[in-house]
């Protein structure tokens, strides 16, 4: 009986069939559940993109219109103060309430957004030193920005950078000085009258020393200086150390050197003089130039001297982390920055149209003598901006944040 029992098999298939069917139910709820949390998480992700994505486009809005010319330019007023806000924002969106209470509401500047279609709210202030003071890079502040990203599905990013802007690349005077200058010689041609006709009148000697100082520009033997004034003291401080680091980013030319170094015969482009200058005129005329610029960056150690001579040339920007020598023929279109001394020496013609800069770290004079000739230029900025491809702004930092 019991035999019987054991081989009748009769509604197994039955079983076996909703065992299959099970689970096969548990697989596929398994799937769909997978397959939803997968959905979510894709859904999330793409949320979370776009914010970042948004939040990226007000700070590209900011640069944008943080720029001279810019449409609807955006501007800093108040440069040198530590608690300045600027607020960039889409009117009616969730970025106009993310920020919190301004330090100082008379210091706070509100920017609409140009456009309507992303919500995102940007809020810009200056970058505080070690001591509390607002820190420079070049003659500009460098600026914290922070942007807030929102989407209409909840996504929500914020970003952070440091924005560097470009040091002005129009030098203030023909030649800039912030120590003692030294200025000899009957053949010593310095002006800052626009020699280029764009009509800028400037300095032909700015000192940022008070003309109490009585070593703050010495003459000897009758050089001409001419501009408007022909000296001009107690002007700002410029923070060349900053310029140079920002600059030499576009250097094309870099040298460094641990020790002095004289260089022969250096060309970094070859301006020249209008046709039938004759050589007695070549320190009063203005140079020319048709080219591209060069950026040459010697890197001295802020204390050591490049000296460049036997009939050197260029054109651009010449940046001189240390001192420069100039001996002998020498010829330069364009501006160059020195953060330590800067001294003229030996013979031949030398002649710089755009402007020197010079003398943050210098302990000697800065001598200029001999057949020298310094010309202030207003197409030379023009030039450098227009040619140079330096851009207007630069990120020294990003991160983000949430």
């Amino acid at each position: 009986m019991k035999a019987n029992i054991l081989k009748d098999e009769k509604g197994i298939a039955l079983v076996v069939a909703i065992l299959l069917l099970l689970v096969v139910t548990l697989i596929g709820i398994s799937g769909v559940n997978l397959a939803t949390f997968d959905n979510m998480i894709a859904g999330n992700k793409r949320a979370s993109d776009q914010a970042f994505y948004v939040a990226e486009a007000g700070i590209n809005e900011f640069l944008g219109r943080f720029r001279p010319g810019a449409t609807s330019e955006i501007t800093d007023n108040f440069p040198s103060s530590t608690t300045w806000r600027l607020r960039l924002s889409t009117t009616g969106g969730q970025g106009a309430n993310s920020f919190g209470q301004a330090p100082d509401p008379a210091k706070l500047q509100t920017e609409s957004s140009l456009q309507t279609q992303m919500d995102f709210g940007v809020e810009v202030r200056h970058k505080l030193d070690a001591a509390g003071n607002v820190a420079f890079s070049g003659d500009s502040p460098i600026y914290i920005a922070r942007s807030h990203g929102f989407t209409a599905d909840g996504g929500y990013k914020v970003i952070e950078v440091e924005i560097s802007k470009r040091p002005n690349l129009d030098p203030p005077a023909a030649l800039y000085a912030e120590n003692p200058v030294n200025i000899r010689g009957s053949s010593t041609y310095i002006e800052g009258n626009d020699r280029c006709g764009g009509g800028i009148n400037k300095p032909g000697v700015a000192s940022t020393l008070p003309v109490t100082n009585s070593n703050a520009v010495e003459t000897t033997g009758n050089p001409t200086i001419l501009g408007n004034p022909a000296i001009k003291y107690s002007i700002p401080n410029l923070d060349l150390a900053g310029s140079i680091a920002y600059l030499k980013g576009f250097a094309n030319y870099t040298y460094n050197y641990s020790q002095n170094q004289t260089l022969a015969g250096q060309s970094w482009g070859t301006p020249t003089f209008p046709t039938g200058t004759s050589v007695a005129d070549q320190t009063s005329t203005p140079l020319q130039y048709s080219g591209s610029p060069n950026f040459v960056y010697f890197n001295m150690q802020g204390n050591r001297t490049i000296k460049l001579t036997g009939g050197t040339s260029g054109a651009g920007i010449l940046l001189v982390d240390g001192n420069l020598e100039l001996s002998g023929g020498f010829t330069w279109y364009g501006i160059i920055i020195v953060t330590g001394a800067l001294d003229y020496t030996g013979g031949g013609q030398k002649n710089v149209t755009g402007g020197i800069i010079a003398g943050e770290a210098a302990t000697i004079e800065i001598d200029v003598q001999g057949n020298a000739g310094i010309l202030y230029c207003s197409s030379v900025a023009r030039w450098l901006s227009d040619e140079g491809n330096i851009s207007p702004q630069r990120l020294t930092r990003w991160k983000e944040e949430f």
